[in-house]
């Protein structure tokens, strides 16, 4: 890696992450800029990011850029610059927490925006985690030996191809990611639920108590049945599903390949494609968590799933079932 390449900061601990940036500049003596949605008020060195479009054109090198956790970074130029490292700041005391907050990332936002979303600010935390090259705890000292590593461990899960560190000042910790070669992949396929949707989830770090399991079903869901077996699964009696996502279809909406995106208790199942290619898949999601009953997850989703009886009465018949689940957009064209 060179020494130039910039440097992305991400987090939604706020004054954990800023104050690694601001470190972080001065130990390499790169430029700190804050990248934000609007350009606040008598602030120096920021620069101003539409929500639309987020970019940033033309950056100049030694770049230590800290990023507002209401920007997205798959939209970010900068972030998909493939001589940029991703630096995920997390606080290792409020981790667990953060992603199972049920408080949305945004208070005020316009309509449709899923930042004012139930849980928001905990997919924010993970996507977070998925993306990072390298993922930093800070705060670490008080915090026993075991459950250092169940943290390091559920980091790892969440995205094998990071250096995962507890830190020892940003010099140090950026010392170790150039020694590390870095993974080439796009910033969407570093995420652990992709490698282990491809069969490839091989975490560096580990834990007994943490654990990744594929699910794949050819039926359809029954929305109604698949709400209770998420409302079991959510309940803790299963172990704490910390992270799940992946494809599923719902025997009401059968056209339609939706994708799963669960963190803590919040989940988004939003329609992906109606076209042809997408037909075969139903089920395919990965869950991540912690202490994970896996036999008993997989029977919970099972039995969501339309039995042999609904599954001869076919399509037309699926359509009359009970169906709890958050409506699609009304444009939303499902396969005859």
């Amino acid at each position: 890696m060179d020494n130039s390449n910039p440097l992305v900061v991400v987090g939604v601990c706020v004054p954990e992450r800023q104050s690694y940036a601001a470190h972080l500049a001065r130990a390499t003596g790169g430029r700190l800029i804050s990248l934000v949605e609007r350009k606040p008020p008598q602030v120096q060195q920021s620069i101003s990011v539409s929500p639309e479009h987020p970019s940033v054109a033309r950056m100049p090198s030694s770049i230590v850029a800290d990023v507002a956790s209401g920007l997205d970074l798959p939209h970010l130029d900068l972030a998909n610059d493939p001589q940029s490292s991703i630096i995920c700041v997390v606080d290792a005391l409020h981790m667990q927490h953060d992603l199972r907050d049920g408080e949305p990332l945004m208070e005020v936002v316009g309509e449709g925006d899923d930042r004012g979303d139930f849980g928001s600010r905990a997919r924010r935390a993970a996507s977070y985690l998925e993306v990072a090259s390298l993922i930093c705890f800070v705060n670490w000292e008080p915090i026993p030996t075991a459950q250092l590593s169940l943290l390091m461990a559920i980091a790892s899960h969440l995205n094998p191809t990071a250096r995962v560190r507890l830190s020892r000042g940003p010099g140090e910790d950026l010392r170790a990611l150039r020694a590390s070669p870095q993974d080439p992949r796009p910033l969407l396929e570093r995420a652990g639920w992709v490698h282990s949707l491809n069969d490839e989830h091989d975490p560096h770090m580990t834990d007994s108590r943490v654990a990744t399991l594929r699910y794949d079903q050819p039926r359809p869901f029954h929305p109604g049945r698949l709400t209770q077996a998420l409302d079991d699964i959510d309940s803790g009696r299963l172990g704490t599903v910390l992270r799940s996502a992946g494809f599923c279809r719902l025997a009401t909406r059968a056209g339609v390949l939706a994708r799963w995106d669960q963190v803590g208790s919040a989940i988004w199942i939003d329609p992906l494609s109606s076209e042809l290619e997408a037909a075969t898949t139903a089920q395919d999601l990965a869950f991540t968590g912690v202490d994970l009953d896996q036999h008993a997850i997989r029977g919970a989703l099972d039995a969501a799933a339309v039995t042999d009886d609904e599954l001869t009465a076919g399509p037309t018949a699926w359509r009359r079932f009970a169906d709890p689940l958050p409506a699609w957009p009304v444009d939303v064209e499902e396969l005859p």
